[in-house]
């Protein structure tokens, strides 16, 4: 499952209730396939940058362009494939002036990066079990030269042991 972001923006004049059954046609489509649906985020209404052009005119007042919008947010984790049937279902909407999916980054992802050489967590416990493989090993090896060599050794070692500490 990847995390997904979906930036909508609407029609400052859109209905509440068509509004919310765009994000339940969404939510639904997720959640049908598998994922997750984590939030959905209402930003309000708030002047664009410049002038939106919609698809088609609005059936009541004929207008084509706009310069306020409502912006909502959409969190989830889906497959691509999901994706691609979430953009469907909002191209089809003539409401929408614009989209944007992003995947997005988790804290997570720094922590499961791919290269390990530049990741502090994997690195330190790289080093730990190093260590650990490290202690084991002499560990080993005190005692297979303690079992040839008798009880004089078993003494080095625990005393070489208790220096260390």
């Amino acid at each position: 499952m990847v995390f997904y972001e979906c930036v909508l923006t609407t029609k400052h004049a859109t209905h509440f209730k068509a509004l919310t059954a765009l994000m339940k046609q969404v939510s639904y489509k997720v959640v049908e396939n598998g994922g997750i649906v984590r939030s959905i985020q209402n930003h309000g209404v708030r002047q664009l940058p410049h002038r939106f052009q919609a698809k088609y005119p609005d059936y009541l007042t004929q207008q084509r362009y706009y310069d306020k919008g409502r912006f909502i947010s959409i969190y989830y984790d889906a497959n691509p494939g999901t994706l691609k049937q979430v953009e469907n279902i909002i191209s089809l909407n003539d409401q929408v002036l614009r989209v944007t999916h992003l995947k997005a980054r988790s804290k997570l992802d720094f922590i499961t990066m791919e290269r390990q050489d530049k990741n502090p967590y994997i690195q330190r416990i790289l080093k730990q079990d190093k260590e650990l493989m490290e202690r084991r090993k002499a560990e080993d090896l005190a005692i297979a030269t303690a079992s040839s060599s008798g009880d004089a050794a078993i003494e080095n070692f625990i005393d070489n042991m208790k220096d260390d500490s």
